[in-house]
C-alpha cells in the first residue's frame, strides 16, 4: 500500500491547511493545492520546512519527507516585483511587424491594448492579444499571467462569420 503523508500547510494569513501527499508527490503539487484554496499564484509562494525552502520541482522524499507523518510547511507570499517587462508584441500576417512594449507587471490588460493601439492604430475592442497559448482578458494584470521579460505577444483579430 503507498505512503500517505498529511502535509499541513500555516501562514500568518490563512488557518492551517492539510492536504494527503504520496512521497512521490513534487512540490508544486502542494502549491497547487495552496493556490486553489487561497488563491495566491504558485510563483509568489515560497513553502519551507524549517528553514529549508522546499524548490518547486522536487518531490517531497527528496527533502526526507517519505513517512506516514504530518509535515508542517510554512507559507510565505512573495510580493512579485513590479518592474518593467520588455515584451515584443507580433502582428498576425506573414512575417508579421514586431513593435517592442515596456509594460510592467501591474499593468492591466486594458493598458496594454491601449499601448498596441497606440502603436497599431488597432482599436482595443477588434485586438486578441495572445501570450503563452493564454487569451489575455480585460479586467486582468500582466502578472496574472506569468509573463516575463522577453515573451512574446500575439495580436490577432476576431474572425468574423464562422
Amino acid at each position: 500500500m503507498a505512503t500517505v503523508v498529511d502535509v499541513t500547510v500555516h501562514s500568518e494569513k490563512w488557518k492551517p491547511m492539510t492536504f494527503p501527499a504520496h512521497p512521490g508527490d513534487r512540490v508544486n503539487k502542494i502549491n497547487e493545492r495552496v493556490r486553489s484554496r487561497t488563491k495566491v499564484p504558485v510563483p509568489d509562494q515560497v513553502l519551507q520546512l524549517g528553514s529549508k525552502t522546499l524548490k518547486p520541482k522536487r518531490t517531497l522524499s527528496s527533502y526526507g519527507i517519505d513517512k506516514e507523518t504530518t509535515i508542517h510547511l510554512t507559507l510565505k507570499v512573495v510580493k512579485p516585483s513590479d518592474e518593467e517587462l520588455p515584451l515584443v508584441l507580433v502582428e498576425p500576417g506573414e512575417g508579421g511587424q514586431r513593435h517592442e512594449l515596456q509594460v510592467r507587471r501591474s499593468s492591466s490588460v486594458a493598458q496594454v491594448k491601449e499601448m498596441i493601439k497606440m502603436r497599431t492604430a488597432i482599436p482595443p475592442k477588434k485586438q486578441i492579444v495572445n501570450c503563452n497559448g493564454k487569451k489575455l482578458e480585460d479586467g486582468k494584470i500582466m502578472g496574472d499571467y506569468g509573463i516575463k521579460k522577453g515573451h512574446l505577444l500575439f495580436l490577432t483579430y476576431p474572425c468574423i462569420g464562422g
